[in-house]
Order: structure tokens, then sequence, then C-alpha cells
């Protein structure tokens, strides 16, 4: 009986080891997929913010292109402004000019 125990006890033994064993070798095995897995999250990550500032940089580009393009259509602006602005101010001059000739050619033919 005490062999058969002994066998038993034995059996149990190499089983409890083998399944430790195979724990063991899970868990490692676990590990390395799990580092895998954060590495190539890390790696997806890295890939998304070097491409968010891409994206980010070339949005600003865009905006001050388009702040440069405002700027200029104001300057232009105000040119053509100044330019209608100066001719408004010739032509008040002229129709003075004509209405002083007009007003002096009545005076002659009133006389």
């Amino acid at each position: 009986m005490k062999s058969g125990w002994d066998a038993k006890e034995q059996r149990l033994a190499d089983e409890r080891d083998k399944a430790v064993t195979a724990a063991a070798a899970a868990t490692a095995k676990l590990r390395d997929v799990d580092d895998a897995f954060r590495q190539q999250l890390d790696m997806m990550e890295t890939s998304h913010r070097s491409a968010m500032a891409d994206l980010t940089a070339s949005k600003q580009a865009e905006v001050d292109a388009a702040r440069r393009r405002t700027a200029e259509v104001e300057d232009e602006m105000r040119v053509l402004l100044q330019e209608t602005d100066l001719a408004k101010q010739n032509m008040e001059g002229r129709i003075r000019k004509l209405t002083f000739a007009f007003a002096d050619l009545q005076q002659d033919f009133i006389r």
C-alpha cells in the first residue's frame, strides 16, 4: 500500500510540477504578448502624434497664409479708398471751379 501511495504521490507531484511549469510558460508568453502589444501601441501613438504634428503645422501654415492674404487685401482696399477719396476731392474741386466759372458767366450775361 505504501508503494501505491508513494507512486500516487509521485504522479501528483509530477503533475503539479508540469502544471507549475505550464503556468510559468503561459505567464511568460502572456508577458511577451503584452510587451509586443504595448510596443505596437507605443509605435501607433508615436505615429499618430507625428501625423497630428504634421497636420497642425500644415493647418497653421494655411492660417498664416490666409492672414497674410487678408492683410494684403486690406492694404489694397486702403490704397483704393485713398485713390477714390483723392479722385473725389479732385472732382469736387473741378465742380467748384465750374460753379465759379458758370457764376462768372451768369454775372457777365446779367451785366
